[in-house]
């Protein structure tokens, strides 16, 4: 299990799926990623996208990096994964261009740092969406 007293603040940043059912906005599914810091379990910040849509759209992703960039000013050494998602590739290809290695762990393995957040998000945000 990877738990946060394994990392220091802003050593590594997790990019992961969020919810576990669609969201759905105006009758279309989406998916909601978070980048979350492994040391401090914050979530420096989340984007949307279609599910129809393959992967976050690169502006997204973009905005979403700098946006965790800003509240830590600098970057994480490295980005974690969990390899079973369609938006991996992207979210790599743009954390490499941050310079973030990216190492990919079986989404089980997170579950002391993303289980109570994905508890939480489940609770408050996919009350009634079904």
């Amino acid at each position: 299990m990877i738990t946060p007293d394994q990392f220091r603040v802003n050593e590594a940043w997790i990019a992961v799926r969020i919810n576990e059912r669609f969201l759905f906005i105006q009758d279309e599914p989406y998916d909601v990623y978070v980048l979350v810091d492994a040391a401090s379990c914050y979530v420096l910040g989340h984007v949307l996208f279609r599910v129809v849509d393959e992967a976050p759209q690169e502006k997204d992703l973009k905005e979403l990096f700098q946006t965790a960039f800003e509240a830590k000013n600098q970057w994480a050494d490295m980005l974690i994964l969990t390899g079973n998602s369609p938006a991996d590739d992207a979210f790599k290809n743009q954390g490499q261009q941050k310079g973030l290695s990216a190492k990919t762990v079986d989404p089980s393995e997170l579950e002391p740092i993303l289980g109570p957040l994905k508890e939480s998000f489940a609770s408050d945000f996919m009350r009634g969406s079904s």
